[in-house]
């Protein structure tokens, strides 16, 4: 298992005159089995994995550097987990980026592996000086949701609550389109209602930071309409992801992939009636 931490040089693109470096939370461990609407036989085909048999996926992040100020999409898992996650901090660090100075965060939702990382195993803010960034329609759905018998929404509403306790009163709730100048909010909804991707632009550059629109990418790419278990509503999430990747290919837009291969970067070509994606990007 291979956990990219220390290396050389961060992987970087420029957008316009925004630099976007990629980092990695670690390694996040998951299995076929979680398909849905595809039979074992294709999934084991497309994957190269057995049914069911454990392997591996990348949790990444990116940071702007957005003139004097630092962005980051999403925080990864904060050791609680996996011991293959929580990464993120250490490696901020090992590249010179102290968190205290991280200015604004930008959630794609409200689920472990990207927003554990807020806080501490204290409960302590990681990101002590940092503004954070909902959309309105993750925001409404979890912080009013009560529990209603469905694990995957009840496990994590305590937290939701604890993690974004300590931002409460720097806590931005936007709606589509908002943000900062060059990085706005755009709805992605199926996998979480208010699930957000995170268009970055500058000057004739952009590129889009799309959380969970696509988890696995042998598949997914190819058949857009492939669901996963952990889609609270998987149609929508299909059409989320179809209209996402048609819009990359459309408008030439980079993707930064939340779980492609680190570090992430890549670009959208269509493929028949489906999608690939060119990871030199």
């Amino acid at each position: 298992m291979n956990v990219p931490f220390a290396i050389e040089k961060q992987p970087s693109r420029m957008i316009g005159d925004i630099e976007v470096l990629a980092f990695c939370d670690g390694l996040l461990p998951t299995a076929n089995d979680k398909v849905i609407g595809l039979s074992p036989e294709d999934t084991v085909r497309m994957t190269g994995h057995e049914f069911g048999d454990v392997f591996y996926m990348s949790v990444n992040e990116y940071l702007l550097k957005i003139g004097d100020k630092l962005a980051l999409i999403d925080t990864g898992s904060a050791e609680r987990m996996y011991p293959s996650l929580g990464l993120l901090i250490g490696n901020l660090k090992a590249a010179g980026i102290d968190p205290a100075d991280i200015d604004y965060i930008f959630l794609t939702h409200l689920h472990p592996d990207h927003m554990y990382g807020l806080i501490d195993h204290t409960g302590k803010a990681n990101f002590p000086n940092a503004e954070v960034f909902v959309h309105e329609a993750e925001a409404n759905f979890w912080f009013a949701q009560k529990p209603c018998g469905d694990p995957r929404i009840d496990k994590n509403l305590p937290h939701v609550e604890a993690d974004t306790r300590p931002y409460r009163d720097r806590l931005h709730i936007v709606k589509e389109g908002g943000g900062i100048s060059g990085v706005a909010a755009h709805l992605c909804p199926g996998h979480t209602p208010g699930h957000t991707a995170w268009i970055v632009n500058s000057g004739k550059d952009t590129a889009i930071m799309w959380g969970d629109v696509v988890h696995y990418a042998q598949i997914q790419f190819a058949k857009p309409e492939v669901q996963v278990v952990y889609d609270l509503d998987g149609a929508q999430a299909a059409k989320s992801r179809r209209r996402v990747l048609e819009m990359c290919v459309k408008d030439n837009i980079r993707a930064l992939g939340a779980h492609l291969p680190f570090p992430g970067f890549g670009w959208v070509e269509r493929d028949g009636t489906g999608f690939r994606i060119n990871e030199a990007g």
